[in-house]
């Protein structure tokens, strides 16, 4: 065997189209599972499948055409790589193509790593088959992309949507742009500072792998910078749950002691005979009546200020809001989190209910009750659904093992942090939190573990 023709640049380049489309299809396959973790249907093997052939029936146009056609095919591939990706994981463009470019990279270091491999074998043992090229590439791909499926999986939000920016995307591009441009440029020409002959396989190889590693690191980055970040907004919204309930707590200590002067109001009424200040006694008479009857009586007072602020917001946006509770039962609960628990669930009702068109369809019920060392905390709200999307289990969102629903406004990454300030609190107290949408009701169901 005359091993000085695999030295030649296109010998080295020329890694068989078939194997070329199984890397690029592997890539986008691990990505597929990384996604799309709880559809497994018919559908998606065909998907699966479809992406296959189109791959292989490409590398197959493609390595008939002339070496001209080499940089265009290359485009080709990525494209429909991004366009398999797009389609089956149903996410928003900028995503998609940061996602193509580590898949794209992924299937290069494979295809690389494989022909090196190859290369050393025939020149140990002297023989160049086709069975021993798909024992390599079988041993090869499957190593690779399942420990890289192993470490990926868990560099990617769970709740799919990256929101990656328009600065992300040109440096996640850039960066596989240059691995590809560095690790194959000898294949190009020989004429530079970074090529020569006898180690184009092994710089063509690491650099992917470095590549590879970059891009993993990046997104590594942004994932604790996007946790740290949605860590301190959840934290803030404790607080201003918390605020607003020592602010509701001030008022409602002055509205109890304007009860306890009523009888001033009537006095100025007997003494008063200007028909205009008459009225405006009345007016203050009548929503100082409107506060008290809103005054509610759980028996916990936390949750009596909580439900008395809300009650009055709902009554200004014409929703009805029935509360059974027994507030007994929270007095394990710290006084934040109680804050944090009841303002964000009624909030998240409050907002859903408020959007209806028919008024009489504005109802919220709140229910608090205790079970066997549990405290079960429900609250419904009626919506036409266009405030959530939670029919399909693919639209969920999930957040620490919570099944959350998928927002319907554009920026998921600044919405829903009420919810999973709940499942916070459900967490904390050894519980956990379920959301449900079934006959035009949405439901959160929050169960807390005490003792008594």
């Amino acid at each position: 065997m005359d091993f000085s023709s695999f030295l030649d640049p296109k010998a080295l380049q020329d890694t068989p189209r078939l194997f070329t489309a199984i890397a690029e299809w592997l890539a986008v396959f691990v990505y597929f599972n990384i996604y799309k973790r709880d559809s497994h249907g018919k559908v998606y093997v065909l998907q699966c499948a479809g992406t296959l052939l189109l791959l292989m029936g490409f590398q197959f146009v493609a390595g008939i055409l002339p070496i001209e056609f080499w940089i265009p095919s290359m485009v080709g591939a990525v494209v429909l790589m991004y366009l398999s990706l797009y389609i089956v994981l149903d996410i928003k463009p900028k995503d998609c193509g940061v996602i193509t470019t580590h898949a794209f990279v992924l299937a290069e270091f494979a295809a690389s790593l494989y022909k090196q491999l190859e290369v050393w074998a025939v020149y140990l043992n002297g023989n160049e088959s086709i069975l021993q090229s798909f024992i390599i590439m079988f041993v090869v791909f499957a190593l690779t992309y399942n420990i890289y499926y192993r470490f990926e999986r868990g560099n990617f939000p769970e709740n799919r949507n990256l929101n990656i920016n328009e600065r992300e995307l040109i440096s996640v591009i850039a960066t596989g742009i240059g691995a590809f441009i560095m690790s194959n440029i000898s294949f190009v020409t020989t004429r530079t500072p970074f090529s020569a002959t006898e180690n184009m396989l092994y710089v063509r190889t690491l650099v992917d792998f470095g590549g590879m590693l970059m891009l993993m690191t990046e997104m590594g980055r942004r994932n604790e910078m996007a946790a740290k970040n949605e860590n301190d907004a959840i934290n803030q919204l404790f607080l201003r749950q918390y605020e607003q309930y020592k602010l509701a707590l001030d008022n409602s200590e002055a509205l109890r002691k304007e009860m306890h002067d009523m009888k001033h109001y009537v006095l100025a009424l007997k003494n008063e005979d200007d028909p205009e200040k008459r009225a405006e006694v009345l007016n203050d008479m009548e929503q100082a009546i409107a506060i008290q009857e809103s005054f509610m009586n759980t028996g916990n007072r936390v949750l009596d200020v909580i439900l008395t602020t809300k009650s009055l917001q709902c009554q200004k946006k014409n929703i009805t809001l029935n509360a059974m509770v027994d507030g007994d039962v929270l007095s394990v609960i710290h006084v934040k989190d109680i804050c944090s628990l009841f303002g964000n669930i009624i909030d998240n009702a409050i907002e859903a209910t408020q959007m209806l068109a028919d008024k009489d369809k504005r109802l919220i019920t709140l229910s608090v009750r205790s079970r066997n060392q549990f405290i079960i905390i429900e609250c419904e709200n009626y919506t036409d659904g266009s405030s959530v999307r939670l029919k399909k289990k693919q639209e969920r969102r999930i957040f620490r093992g919570v099944s959350l629903p998928k927002t319907t406004k554009a920026d998921n990454v600044k919405h829903g942090y009420g919810l999973k300030s709940i499942a916070q609190v459900a967490e904390k107290y050894g519980g956990n939190m379920n959301c449900s949408y079934e006959d035009e009701w949405f439901k959160v169901k929050v169960i807390l573990s005490y003792n008594e």
